[in-house]
C-alpha cells in the first residue's frame, strides 16, 4: 500500500497578515482542509493511506472534520523530545508539545526532526560554539 503525506506548513495565515490563506478563517482552517480532501481520496481506500500534517493549533478542528472510516489520517508537525510519563512527569511542557498531547488531540502521525527544528537547534548550538559535524551529531542525538 502506498503512503501519501501532506505537510501543510503555515498556509493558515490570512493574506492580510502576510500569509496565503484564502480558504477559511484561521479557527476553521484545519476542518476546511480535511473537508476538501477526504471525499476526493476515498476512492483510493484500497490503494493508499493518506496523512495530512497540521500545525498543532489546527489539530482539533481537523480531527472533528474527519469522517468516520475516512482513509485520511491526521498528523501533527512535530512533538517535543520528552514526553509525559505515567506515574512520573505529568508534563509542565509550557510552549512545548509532547507526543501524549498530540495523541490525545487525535494525531495519528507526527514529523520528528523537521528541517526548521534542526535549523533552530543548529543556531542554538552555534551560539555556544558548537558547529559543523559536532553540532550535527548533537542534534541527531537530541532528536
Amino acid at each position: 500500500m502506498k503512503q501519501i503525506f501532506l505537510n501543510l506548513k503555515r498556509f493558515d495565515v490570512p493574506v492580510e497578515e502576510g500569509g496565503i490563506n484564502r480558504l477559511a478563517k484561521p479557527g476553521d482552517w484545519g476542518g476546511a482542509v480535511v473537508s476538501g480532501i477526504q471525499d476526493g481520496i476515498s476512492r483510493y481506500q484500497e490503494e493508499a493511506e493518506f496523512a495530512a500534517f497540521f500545525p498543532e493549533a489546527y489539530l482539533l478542528d481537523a480531527v472533528r472534520a474527519r469522517k468516520e472510516g475516512s482513509n485520511l489520517q491526521i498528523g501533527c508537525q512535530g512533538v517535543y523530545r520528552e514526553d509525559v510519563e505515567k506515574g512520573g512527569n505529568f508534563g509542565a511542557f509550557t510552549t512545548l508539545f509532547p507526543a501524549a498531547s498530540a495523541k490525545a488531540l487525535g494525531a495519528e502521525y507526527t514529523i520528528i526532526g523537521h528541517c526548521e527544528e534542526r535549523k533552530d537547534k543548529t543556531a542554538f548550538l552555534s551560539g555556544a560554539g558548537l558547529t559543523g559535524e559536532e553540532a550535527k551529531k548533537a542534534i541527531g542525538l537530541a532528536l
